[in-house]
């Protein structure tokens, strides 16, 4: 009986023995089904080969962050480059306008240079026709009809000259409100429209008046033309009549054309202080970035409170190019304090941009430079949290927000 025991406890051992091997087993395989296993192979043959096991839920979750992650560079790269795009567009088209406004001005240069001396040219033939009738009479008679129907043809044509003059202003300006994006350019083409109406409406005043005189000159010269027609002479007052008519016909002209000039000289000086805004007007970013911290109130980073930010901060990588936003004049190019190193460009008409916080100044005091030029490049210099530039526009000696400025 003993005997029989024992055999039925040993074979009972057994079994429990292969029972737990089994569910040793089955346990080992359902905990390998909930991770991923990766076996690390070393290059040389003495290494241990080693596992690698990562979590079902922590491997989905890194792939997500990895895409997640490449969907969001993919996206600011591709933003990046639309933006540099309209940036190069847009400087090509403010070089072109440029270029056309200082063509125009020498266009309209060249006609009032041209209109001035024809002036002079036609008081001086004036001038000898009346002496050449003094010392003749009769042939002056003879030839008087010929020479009034030639300076009405001259004064005719230069009518049409100021006719195609108000054609060419009224293009200048339309060509010059195309660039009313611009605040400055704004009010100076409102400013300049004011003063050209009150001209304008002069000019068409004497328009009228001068019409009145040519019809009242006409009727008269049909008249001598039926004299002389039936070989008569008109009488001498009544010629005398004639030439001072056709004299303050030209006086007439003569106002016009010198209220015509002075319209022009207000249209040059609009287009050379607006040429200098579209060369210099600061319109494009210093740097390609994200914009850290925005114009005005803000949390202090350095102790906490709050100030007032008087630029934007925009991040970049250090040694990356600060370009200047617009053309002008350097007035400071230095070490200034909690700024670290810092550039001011003066634009002219009250507009200034300083650029801070500069690994490196590539210009000097006085120095001119143009839109897109690089004047330093970013760092993390003074009192700066990170590499990044601080920008600011200063107007009229009061930083105003650089945002308004960029081109949209």
């Amino acid at each position: 009986m003993q005997m029989q025991s024992r055999r039925e406890m040993r074979k009972l051992a057994r079994e429990n023995k292969k029972l737990l091997k089994a569910q040793m087993r089955s346990s080992t395989s359902h905990v390998q089904k909930r991770y991923f296993s990766l076996m690390l192979v070393p290059s040389y043959s003495s290494g241990k080969t080693r596992s690698l096991k990562i979590p079902y839920a922590t491997f989905y979750i890194l792939l997500f962050l990895f895409l997640a992650v490449g969907a969001v560079v993919l996206t600011l790269y591709l933003r990046t480059q639309f933006l540099m795009q309209v940036a190069q567009d847009t400087a090509v088209s403010l070089e072109q306008v440029n270029e056309a406004y200082v063509t125009l001005q020498e266009l309209t240069e060249e006609e009032r240079l041209r209109l001035t001396e024809e002036s002079v040219n036609l008081r001086s033939a004036l001038t000898q026709e009346r002496i050449r009738g003094e010392a003749e009479q009769q042939q002056q008679r003879l030839t008087y009809l010929e020479s009034l129907e030639s300076i009405q043809e001259y004064l005719a044509g230069l009518e049409l000259q100021l006719e195609q003059f108000e054609i060419y202003r009224q293009e200048i300006l339309d060509r010059l409100s195309a660039s009313a994006y611009i605040p400055a350019v704004r009010n100076m083409l409102n400013e300049m429209h004011q003063s050209q109406i009150e001209l304008m409406v002069s000019l068409s005043d004497l328009a009228e008046y001068s019409a009145a005189r040519r019809a009242r000159l006409a009727s008269e010269n049909t008249s001598d033309i039926m004299l002389l027609a039936a070989h008569e002479t008109p009488p001498i007052a009544e010629e005398d009549a004639i030439l001072n008519d056709l004299f303050d016909q030209i006086a007439l002209l003569e106002l016009t054309i010198e209220i015509s000039t002075e319209l022009y000289t207000q249209l040059d000086q609009g287009v050379r202080n607006i040429s200098t805004h579209l060369t210099n007007y600061p319109t494009i970013r210093p740097v390609n970035g994200r914009v850290t911290s925005g114009f005005g109130w803000r949390r202090n980073p350095f102790g906490g409170g709050s100030e007032f930010h008087e630029g934007i901060d925009i991040a970049a990588p250090t040694g990356t190019p600060i370009i200047a936003t617009g053309g002008g004049r350097v007035t400071f190019a230095g070490w200034s304090g909690a700024y670290g190193n810092k550039v001011i460009i003066n634009h002219g008409n009250g507009l200034q941009t300083l650029y801070a916080h500069a690994s490196a100044i590539l210009v000097n005091v006085g120095q001119y430079v143009t839109r897109g030029e690089t004047i330093a490049r970013v760092g993390s210099t003074g009192r700066s949290t990170g590499p990044h530039v601080h920008y600011e526009v200063i107007q009229h000696g009061r930083s105003v927000n650089p945002v308004n400025f960029f081109l949209r």
